[in-house]
């Protein structure tokens, strides 16, 4: 029953990853003009920006921090560090830089929410867990303005059962029209054992991209308690894209010219 309860933890660290943004300023809020927009029509932007950071986006590299937590009729902490190398369109690997505490959770949590992240880099994958209109559907809640960010909060239902869909609010920076925060619940239930589970998701400007910065779900379970599941993220070193280098004396579109090399992270 112990392994049950561990391997629905991958479960849910992967659906809640499902999204990608930046987090809502802190700060007194002030109310916004009416919303100049529909709930469809800022997905639609969203959807169009997200395609336009995913073609700019060469690669990166970052640090993560897994920490893990059970509480109640057994007791386990662990923690794992990760540096993590994305290329685009679908290549990762993951370092483990050090570890330390449960054997169980390091081997049965962390270990399997890495190899479930590398199974869904692929395209179809992607396409069934995005933020989209063709997974969801939209209702606008509030529209406001913290400092000088302006932001549209939208609930969020799924169309299907879908296994990595989840049902709750998203906020969207109205500027950059990029999600900066996930709340929700699966809109599956990952086991029988599981009562109740609520993640956040929040994310952080790395230059023109927007990339996790945390992520924090607690998991309630039948007869052992609760699980808290903590990842930050952090050091983010983004690959700079190919420059084209031109030729003495000729045009940077004349042929022969030469390609510039990608400088390291």
């Amino acid at each position: 029953m112990v392994l049950r309860i561990l391997r629905l933890l991958g479960t849910l660290a992967l659906l809640s990853s499902c999204a990608a943004a930046a987090a809502p300023m802190a700060g007194p809020q002030t109310p916004a003009p009416s919303a100049p927009l529909t709930a469809d029509q800022v997905i639609t932007r969203v959807e169009a920006m997200n395609a336009l950071r995913a073609e700019k986006l060469q690669g990166y590299s970052s640090v993560r921090t897994y920490r893990l937590e059970l509480h109640g009729l057994f007791s386990k902490k662990a923690e794992m560090v990760v540096r993590a190398d994305y290329r685009a369109p679908d290549t990762k690997k993951f370092t483990v830089l050090s570890e330390h505490g449960s054997h169980a959770v390091l081997n049965l949590v962390f270990r399997r929410l890495l190899r479930a992240e590398l199974d869904s880099m692929h395209p179809q994958d992607q396409e069934h867990s995005a933020i989209s209109l063709e997974n969801y559907r939209f209702r606008l809640v509030d529209h406001y303005r913290t400092g000088s960010h302006e932001f549209y909060v939208l609930q969020a239902e799924p169309k299907t059962k879908g296994e990595f869909l989840f049902a709750g609010r998203i906020w969207v920076d109205a500027a950059d029209f990029a999600v900066t925060k996930v709340d929700g619940q699966p809109a599956v239930n990952p086991s029988w054992w599981t009562k109740s589970t609520d993640f956040s998701r929040i994310y952080e400007q790395v230059g023109q991209f927007w990339l996790p910065e945390s992520n924090h779900s607690v998991t309630k379970v039948r007869i052992f308690g609760t699980a808290v599941l903590t990842i930050h993220y952090e050091d983010y070193r983004i690959t700079p894209a190919p420059v084209v280098a031109a030729l003495p004396d000729e045009p940077a579109w004349a042929p022969g010219a030469a390609l510039g090399s990608i400088a390291a992270p």
